[in-house]
């Protein structure tokens, strides 16, 4: 990815913070990952963070926006092992690349 790009991106990113209400104080909090909720560049960020997970997966995965699903039809043992297979190189996956971007 261009540099140009990267460093907008940070900017993006960086500097957030969140606000909620507990009892009659407003308590600020100071965002060091995640992505704003309905921005345009979340779908784009979570796909390019994601586009490798299908790799080495025997069942079947959807992505979709900011989600993905792994599913299998399971008719017998031999299908529950697969499956298990899968989802442990799926959380293989995940110790790999873990959920905070290197952007915050």
């Amino acid at each position: 990815m261009d540099s140009r790009v990267v460093a907008w991106i940070r900017e993006f990113l960086a500097g957030r913070s969140q606000c909620w209400r507990r009892r009659a104080l407003f308590e600020e909090l100071k965002l060091t990952s995640g992505i704003p909720q309905g921005s345009v560049l979340g779908t784009l960020l979570f796909l390019a963070f994601v586009n490798d997970v299908w790799k080495n997966l025997e069942p079947t995965i959807k992505l979709f926006a900011d989600d993905c699903i792994i599913y299998s039809k399971v008719i017998n043992v031999s299908d529950v092992e697969t499956l298990q297979i899968d989802l442990d190189t799926f959380g293989e996956w995940e110790a790999e690349n873990p959920t905070v971007p290197p952007f915050g």
